[in-house]
């Protein structure tokens, strides 16, 4: 049987798939499970020391499970807990899907556990990986792997978001600035980022995220904008009204999800020069590999280009669509039981 993707949400027989993620929102949950049409739950486990969140999640996501009686679960990773937490509520009848990040294979925090999640997806499970490389690590490690990319949609119109929460934030409105929206992670040049601001001193940087002061102080002070954790809308707001946006790392197989952001709102992107990031934004983007002066002549290089870089982005975002459409139908048939038996 051929199962389809009908208004968004996957149709056929009785199904009742979650996708489970530990963190209060991510874009890219959020955005799998909208386009299936299936439950999303997520929670961040509060405040406190990891191991006492840890605890609470597994607590949570067990009582979810035993009450929501999934028949498939789409689980993020890592941590692999959480992992290990479905699998403990669900039983051995009910498959699971992993949406590994890049962080399952990279990051020092977790690629101890790149063995065992792979293990624990392998047939009838599954794996979710963002680009062909990361696909083929986990296959060398026994889980089949689907490659499928963070939702590309078309996001509302900066004229449609309203007005800025924080009238701090709304005086960027006239002022030509640089989204980097980061997480101050392993694999982000932080020291590299600071020094671009002091050498791109025309244009203002507006780093999202709770930073370290260290960071924070080696920072140009004059041009540099921290607004913190914000709202969903806020965040729309700033991404809305920027020039840019920079999407920096140092890993080379990871996937960037402001590049993923950059092409829905149709913004000129500067991101990493890597392999994975050039064969995906190819010449819509700007790749540089993640140096200082590099990431401040690329910024003001993108601020020139701006309506240029604007449409070759969106030209991209056409084609990206319709590429996600097939591997999206392919998870939708997993969901069903019948992947790889198309009629």
């Amino acid at each position: 049987m051929t199962t389809l993707l009908e208004n968004g949400a996957v149709v056929g027989q009785k199904k009742n798939p979650v996708f489970v993620s530990w963190i209060d929102f991510h874009g890219r949950s959020e955005g799998i499970a909208r386009r299936l049409g299936i439950e999303e739950w997520s929670d961040g486990g509060g405040s406190g020391p990891l191991p006492l969140r840890y605890l609470r999640l597994w607590v949570s996501t067990w009582k979810y499970l035993r009450r929501y009686k999934p028949t498939e679960v789409i689980v993020m990773q890592p941590p692999v807990v959480a992992l290990l937490a479905v699998r403990s509520a669900v039983g051995k009848n009910v498959r699971i899907c992993g949406d590994l990040h890049t962080g399952t294979f990279y990051d020092p925090k977790w690629k101890w556990s790149t063995k065992l999640v792979a293990k624990l997806l392998g047939a009838p499970n599954l794996a979710i990986v963002t680009n062909d490389a990361l696909a083929v690590q986990a296959q060398d490690h026994g889980a089949e792997a689907l490659v499928l990319h963070d939702l590309i949609e078309t996001y509302p119109e900066v004229g449609e978001l309203g007005e800025f929460e924080d009238q701090g934030l709304a005086q960027l409105q006239d002022k030509k600035y640089v989204l980097v929206p980061i997480t101050y992670s392993y694999d982000e040049p932080l020291e590299e980022l600071a020094a671009a601001t002091h050498l791109a001193g025309g244009v203002v940087w507006v780093f999202t995220g709770r930073a370290p002061e260290s960071f924070s102080q080696a920072c140009n002070a004059a041009n540099t904008v921290f607004p913190g954790f914000v709202s969903r809308a806020e965040y729309l707001r700033l991404l809305g009204h920027a020039n840019v946006l920079l999407a920096p790392t140092t890993e080379e197989d990871t996937m960037q999800r402001a590049g993923y952001e950059a092409m829905c709102a149709g913004k000129a992107l500067v991101t990493s020069d890597t392999e994975v990031l050039r064969d995906f934004f190819g010449e819509a983007a700007l790749t540089v590999p993640p140096r200082a002066e590099l990431y401040a002549d690329a910024a003001n290089d993108a601020v020139r280009r701006q309506s240029e870089l604007e449409g070759s982005i969106v030209e991209l975002r056409t084609r990206r669509v319709r590429e996600q459409s097939a591997a999206l139908q392919r998870l939708s048939e997993w969901i069903h039981n019948d992947l790889g038996t198309r009629e």
